[in-house]
């Protein structure tokens, strides 16, 4: 009995994780954000993208024009906030899971598909990057 219990995990599953943060956002929750969202994973993948030439964007620029985006009356917060979130399907490879989205316009109806892609740590599923 004691090793069937212990083989019950309530730990979030990806979707589960992506629906919090999604709603963390929409809500301009900062604390719930920090929760689900690995900053530094999701700075350091900006950071590969960015021509070694071009020393204006730093990890500290990324960092703070990514919680910008994320809270008050940032682009993402404000684009999940005019939509109605649909979490559908997760795809689960080992240590790694994507979540497929779909945000529908609330006024025309128009569909935006977006996907939040999570890493599993010690700490459970955390997003590391999302579009």
């Amino acid at each position: 009995l004691i090793y069937l219990l212990s083989g019950c995990s309530s730990e979030m599953s990806p979707r589960e994780v992506a629906i919090e943060f999604v709603a963390s956002v929409v809500e301009g929750d900062s604390v719930a954000i920090e929760k689900y969202l690995d900053l530094d994973n999701m700075v350091k993948r900006r950071m590969q993208e960015v021509p070694p030439t071009d020393s204006t964007q730093t990890p500290q620029y990324f960092r703070d024009k990514i919680i910008k985006t994320l809270i008050g009356n940032g682009g993402t917060r404000a684009s999940w906030k005019s939509m109605v979130p649909v979490i559908n399907k997760e795809n689960v490879q080992r240590d790694t899971a994507a979540v497929e989205l779909t945000f529908l316009d609330k006024t025309y109806g128009k569909a935006r598909y977006s996907m939040i892609y999570l890493y599993h740590s010690e700490k459970g599923w955390r997003v590391f990057y999302f579009l």
